[in-house]
């Protein structure tokens, strides 16, 4: 549906593998993000491993998948 409307609007996605992976990381990005809430908001004790970890990997794939989704829009 949304590939549909896209091609309705002269939209054309430069790679389909480029946006796949733009929403894998998406996902995984926002998971690592939750993570690291629910772990702040309801954890016991305070592990700094665990959330370095979060961090870092919440920022790695929001940031590569805003990337990945600027370059399948063309900006």
């Amino acid at each position: 549906m949304l590939f549909i409307l896209l091609q309705i609007n002269d939209f054309l996605i430069p790679s389909l593998t480029i946006w796949i992976l733009a929403w894998i990381f998406l996902i995984v990005g926002l998971f690592s993000l939750t993570i690291l809430i629910v772990y702040t908001r309801y954890g016991r004790e305070l592990s700094i491993k665990l959330s370095i970890l979060s961090i870092t990997f919440a920022a790695v794939f929001l940031g590569f998948a805003f990337h990945f989704f600027l370059i399948s829009f063309g900006i």
